[in-house]
This record gives structure tokens, sequence and C-alpha cells, in this order.
């Protein structure tokens, strides 16, 4: 399978988040009209443990030297998963059985390779088939205007919820492989790689990072961002034991009260379609709606 007349590749540099970026968002807008990535996120994304830009990146520019395909690909478990993305740019030739070749290739001593896309992009879902691939989860976006007041939290008896202080990072840190060992895809973390990952990332806020103690002992956390005007949920977990508690409830009225205190017009997060915890009714109850499908791809070998 060779690139179209005039299109060459190479691996991605340091020099190239701007770039990224900007295809990725051109590829957002395609799919769901508006944008849904910043420079922030590419190097985050380049900052993964074990990931080597000189072997897991590839981009693909045309005979006029535009960036018109992207692909990145890294060990999220060695051995057992391998991460990938793939991006096309909407205007330009379908690169995306080239892309998927190359992750795939990559990824020849993994157990499996996942790959997301998003519902509307035909394109990315065909090659991914083509190759082998076949849906193995769907993920929601869920989003809540904040237009409009949110309740206030009230956290039952029992349960506190409060800022997080430097001194909570290992608690949290421990929380969050606790609450999430059983979910799908997850992969523990260690803790210098998980800190230098959210704590030492620019998307990093303290203001919106928040812990809940049942009877005084931490049952649940809620890391929160800002992505770009909107607030974004990027993680939220509670220990078997404290479920049915009212942690979840109470962390998100928590995180949604102080979204909107900082003039964000709606907030956002993902779920997994089959989380076993009640995630997504949780949201519903609490006015959440689902707003967008992406689906996860798998290939398995052996």
């Amino acid at each position: 399978m060779d690139l179209p007349a005039g299109h060459t590749w190479r691996r991605a540099t340091p020099d190239d988040v701007a770039a990224v970026c900007a295809l990725v968002i051109a590829v957002d807008v395609e799919e769901y009209g508006e944008p849904d990535y910043e420079e922030s996120d590419v190097r985050e994304e380049w900052s993964h443990p074990g990931l080597d830009l000189a072997r897991d990146s590839w981009l693909v520019h045309d005979a006029a030297g535009a960036l018109v395909g992207y692909a990145l690909a890294w060990e999220k478990d060695p051995g057992s998963l391998v991460q990938a993305d793939v991006f096309v740019h909407p205007d330009g030739p379908d690169l995306y059985p080239w892309l998927v070749a190359r992750v795939t290739e990559r990824a020849a001593d993994a157990e499996r390779v996942h790959v997301f896309s998003s519902e509307p992009n035909a394109r990315r879902a065909a090659a991914l088939t083509a190759a082998g691939y076949a849906v193995c989860r769907v993920f929601r976006r869920m989003v809540l205007d904040l237009a409009a007041p949110v309740a206030d939290p009230d956290p039952p008896p029992g349960v506190v919820v409060r800022g997080v202080t430097p001194a909570d990072l290992p608690a949290v840190w421990a929380l969050v492989r606790d609450s999430f060992a059983q979910h799908f895809d997850y992969v523990a973390e260690p803790y210098d790689a998980w800190h230098a990952r959210l704590v030492g990332g620019e998307s990093y806020r303290p203001d919106l990072w928040w812990l809940a103690e049942v009877d005084g002992v931490p049952a649940g956390f809620l890391i929160g961002v800002m992505h770009e005007e909107n607030g974004w949920v990027r993680s939220i977990g509670t220990l078997p034991s404290a479920r049915g508690r009212g942690v979840g409830t109470a962390l998100l009225q928590t995180a949604f009260a102080a979204f909107r205190e900082n003039g964000a017009p709606r907030v956002g997060l993902g779920v997994d379609s089959d989380n076993t915890t009640g995630a997504m009714a949780l949201y519903e109850r609490l006015g959440m709606r689902a707003e967008q499908r992406y689906d996860c791809y798998e290939l398995t070998r052996g």
C-alpha cells in the first residue's frame, strides 16, 4: 500500500505540535461542528511513558507541504495493549488505510490494538473494519448546559467534599488506581508518571480537583480542567465500598457549581456506555445528556 503521488511521510518532532493540533481540529469540526483539541493536548499525548516520536508517530504531507495525515501509537500496557490515534484532513485523499496499516505494524507484538473513532467518521471506520478491527466498546460524551443555576452541593451525612491539597495527591492517585481497577482498558500508572502527566501538565487546575471523604476516609475524587471556555470532568471515581453513598453526586454538583463560577457555558465528560457502576444513569439524573458517540475499535491477536 503506497501513499498517493506527491505525498510523503516522516516522524513527528516537537516542532510539529501546532500543525498536528490544526489537523485534529479540522477533523473535529468536520465530525461534530466544533473544535475539541488544544496544543496542550498534543504535548500531553506525546509525553506518554515509553512513547518515542521517532518510532511511534507518522506525519503525511501533500505535494504542497501541508499536513494531511497523522497517526500516533503507544504501548499503553507493554506487550498487551497498544493505543493508537489516526487522523486525516477531511479535504484530503483517504489516507486512513495507510495510517491504520502503520499503527497495526507498530503493534505487531501486542495482544490487542485499540483505536477510537467518532460515529460520523465513515472513512476511519471503513479502514479499521477492512484491517480486521471491530467495535468492542461504545463511549458517549455527556454534556450539561450551565446557563441556568445548578443545584447547590448537598452531600449526604458522612460525606465531605473538599479541595485537593498537595499533601492529598498520593491519596488521589491511590483512589484513581483502586476505583478504576476493574474498568475497561484501565492500566495502573506509577505515581511519578501520573504526577508528571497530570500535575505537571499544562492543563493542571488545582482549584478543580476535589477529594470526597466518607466518615473521614478518602473514598472518591474528581479531576477537572478547563477546555477552551468549557469545563471538562477529566476523571471521576468512587471506591467500590463507598458506592451508593451519594459520593459521585456530591462531587459532580461541586464541580458543576465551580465550572459555572469560572464562566463555563457547559461542562462535559466521557463515559463508557457499558460501565457497570451506574455512571451513565447518575449523569442523566443530574441533567446531563449524551451528545457524541465514540467507538473503540479493537484488533486482537493470538
